[in-house]
């Protein structure tokens, strides 16, 4: 339950310590690739911000971290890590995070918080565009390269950047709202793509880069990690093409601006809305 669930700044080295340990736990990475203690605690002392959520027992579950950044030669921060418990997870407690996140950071005068995610996982964005109300105005291609995560499925790590403005009124009424249901109607739109099921698997066709729609919507799988794991030569080629369709896009001006998680004939069918700047 949520509800017992406590959100509250990291202080204390033990604190640290945690989000360690959760890195391991979450993402599997080598220690190489581990932000350690040190990082944070110097992070957090130079203006970035950590959250803790824990659980009854006072054991840490989940972690936000956010540095100071600038770019364009605008001060921000840039949100580096969300990191919640497998066991925990779908529980709505990245949400709680992020949320506390913006309240700290509305605080301190910062207007706008920018992170990355990989785009073909519809949790992700469902939180990212859905819930909190960010929008992702840019796409790249292998980001990090490829990385000792097995939540990466040793593909390329192409992400798109969200900008998240905290104080807009499209924010302003997510922070109002409960949880959103689990399934919308399909929104209008052109396809970027069409999906069919071959095998017991989603496959997507080759994206149409030449529309010139306002709002374009483009699909993606329903669980990625569940088929990367079990069919990796569909999800390198969905992977290919979402690619493909990304940075055609938005290259052109379009910016992913929400997710709309639907259920068509029974099955799960996520897509993403494109609208023009």
């Amino acid at each position: 339950m949520t509800e017992d669930i406590r959100i509250r700044p990291a202080a204390s080295r033990a604190d640290f310590d945690a989000c360690v340990e959760l890195q391991r736990a979450v993402w599997g990475l080598a220690d190489l690739e581990i932000t350690s203690a040190i990082q944070l605690i110097a992070t957090v002392h130079a203006g970035g911000i950590v959250h803790l959520a824990e659980g009854p027992d006072a054991r840490a579950i989940a972690f936000c971290y956010a540095f100071p950044a600038i770019k364009g030669g605008v001060p921000h921060l840039h949100s580096d890590m969300l990191a919640v418990l497998p066991s925990r997870q779908a529980q709505g407690i990245g949400g709680r995070l992020k949320w506390a996140q913006r309240e700290e950071a509305l605080a301190r005068g910062v207007t706008f918080i920018t992170w990355t995610f990989d785009p073909l996982q519809a949790r992700n964005a469902n939180l990212n565009l859905r819930r909190l109300g960010a929008a992702a105005p840019e796409f790249v291609p292998d980001m990090y390269g490829i990385t000792t995560s097995s939540l990466h499925h040793g593909l390329p790590t192409d992400r798109l950047v969200v900008r998240w403005d905290l104080d807009s009124e499209r924010v302003r009424e997510r922070a109002g709202q409960g949880e959103p249901p689990r399934n919308v109607a399909t929104p209008d739109g052109e396809l970027v793509n069409d999906v069919a099921w071959k095998a017991g698997w989603p496959v997507s066709s080759e994206p149409n880069t030449e529309l010139t729609a306002d709002t374009l919507l483009l699909e993606i799988p329903p669980d990625w990690d569940v088929l990367s794991s079990a069919a990796p030569r569909v999800a390198a080629d969905w992977q290919r093409k979402v690619r493909v369709a990304l940075s055609a896009y938005i290259g052109r001006g379009y910016v992913a601006v929400d997710f709309a998680p639907t259920e068509i004939s029974g099955r799960r069918r996520p897509f993403y809305l494109l609208r023009k700047r």
